[in-house]
């Protein structure tokens, strides 16, 4: 390596400078033969001579510590998926304690977690300053919804499965990836890119991207346990090869979703009465009269009920701890909560937060139990099931970057005006991460509760997260990067 010349293409440094970073290349190219090992010697070398903090990047590939963030957000879900497998092939975790520990999770635990994260981050501040977030998560979610309709029926999905394909499309994780890749950037040599002021520092950029990240999985939440658990609903003109002979859904077992046709039954039972057959007399029209007013108040009642049990049909356990949250966050009640000094904040907050956090352990670990129960089984997919799959891959991990990262730069170009997130590095490349990443985890949950597309769920988070996932995030945080270089150099 010693007779090898370098080349100096462009330069702001110091002559001596300049001979400093030749030479410690040099002793790196010798010393190491990983491109990332490289970049790390000679970051700690010039952060020792010079102070903190460089950036350095090496070779083709640009050797730097950012595949680490995809790969970590991939491995801390392997390993909770690992060890619900594990307890699975012990015995432990049979399919019907995975569907009553589900139920469990979507009536008890997630509810807490939705509670904990949204009433802790929303108010009418956040809404004014962060206003750009739920355009940006309308704009993905009608992007998708209309990718996923034209290319399902394009392709000659049935009903089912357009749903199944717009559900997988429109929900993406917007917790654990992007959350992952901020905060292993903000480590990272690449942090200085993502500096907002010459002020920042890197525990700042990590803070901010989790607000961010945050605030926008706040409408991911509701429209998710809304209209998406709506989706992913068994329904009469279904056809049956998307659901299992024995995995019919049993309303008995779970009450707290009614089907539209009970609400209907009951409705016109409770305005069905018998008529009197009593002869007339001269008290009839008295009788007639209170009569009437009967009538008219158990019809309005009924009317009433039918109304509530419309609104609970379309409701779940998550949506209304979403809606109570927002109630407390957008209230006075916030600081009788979330102060730190008041006494509902130690015994009743942090209680509902650390329920919150057995939730998505939860999901992973039955995941986990899933795969096993399909890998034993045996049962290669069919091509019905796999033409679906297919889709909601290429719509959720492929098609979409190609539209978020020009909508994400006109937004960085035009509308700083707007906005003074337009000029936020780490705004631009989390709205960039969070358009892009897999399809959401906690939709297993849904189907799992609701008994439809057990399977396809399964193989659809197999191929996302296990094969896709990195190389894709690999490549969306180098072109998020790529634009927060280019439009804020």
């Amino acid at each position: 390596m010693s007779d090898a010349k370098a080349v100096i293409k462009s330069v702001d440094m110091s002559e001596e400078m300049q001979q400093e970073a030749i030479e410690c290349s040099t002793q790196a190219l010798e010393k190491y033969n990983i491109e990332k090992d490289i970049a790390a010697h000679i970051k700690r070398e010039f952060d020792r001579k010079y102070g903190a903090t460089w950036h350095c990047v090496v070779g083709r590939n640009f050797g730097s510590f950012v595949t680490h963030a995809s790969v970590q957000a991939i491995l801390q879900v392997m390993v909770v998926v690992f060890f619900g497998a594990l307890l699975a092939k012990l015995g432990y975790f049979n399919m019907d304690k995975q569907r009553w520990l589900s139920k469990l999770n979507l009536v008890f635990f997630t509810p807490c977690l939705l509670f904990s994260n949204i009433a802790s981050i929303i108010s009418f501040e956040k809404l004014l300053a962060f206003w750009p977030i739920p355009v940006f998560y309308f704009v993905y979610a009608i992007m998708n919804y209309t990718t996923s309709q034209v290319f399902s029926r394009l392709t000659g999905l049935s009903p089912a499965y357009r749903r199944f394909v717009t559900a997988c499309v429109m929900f993406s994780n917007s917790n654990s990836v992007p959350i992952a890749i901020i905060t292993s950037l903000a480590v990272s040599d690449a942090v200085k890119t993502l500096y907002w002021t010459e002020d920042d520092t890197s525990e700042a950029v990590a803070a901010r991207g989790v607000s961010y990240t945050l605030f926008f999985a706040i409408f991911g939440n509701l429209i998710r346990w809304s209209y998406g658990y709506q989706l992913l609903q068994k329904r009469s003109d279904d056809d049956m090869f998307t659901i299992h002979e024995d995995e019919e859904v049993n309303t008995k077992d779970y009450q707290s979703f009614t089907n539209p046709s009970s609400s209907a039954s009951s409705t016109s039972g409770a305005l069905t009465r018998p008529q009197s057959s009593s002869t007339i007399n001269e008290s009839t029209g008295l009788l007639i009269v209170q009569k009437t007013k009967k009538q008219t108040t158990n019809r309005e009642e009924s009317i009433w009920k039918a109304c509530v049990r419309r609104i609970h049909g379309f409701m779940s356990p998550p949506l209304y701890a979403a809606v109570v949250a927002l109630t407390v966050g957008l209230s006075p009640l916030k600081p009788l909560l979330y102060d730190k000094q008041s006494f509902l904040y130690p015994s009743l907050t942090k209680a509902i937060e650390s329920c919150g956090k057995a939730a998505v352990p939860i999901i992973l670990s039955c995941l986990g139990a899933q795969l096993v129960h399909i890998a034993q089984s045996q049962q290669p997919a069919s091509p019905e099931m796999k033409r679906p799959i297919t889709l909601a891959i290429v719509l959720r991990m492929v098609l979409t970057p190609f539209i978020v990262l020009p909508l994400v730069t006109l937004f960085v170009k035009y509308g700083s005006e707007w906005s003074t997130l337009a000029t936020d590095p780490v705004f631009v490349t989390m709205m960039i991460v969070l358009g892009c990443t897999p399809t959401a985890i906690n939709l297993v949950q849904i189907t799992q509760v609701n008994h439809i597309f057990e399977e396809e769920i399964l193989r659809m988070l197999f191929w996302s997260y296990g094969v896709v996932c990195v190389p894709v995030c690999t490549l969306l945080v180098f072109s998020a990067l790529t634009v927060v270089d280019t439009m804020f150099q």
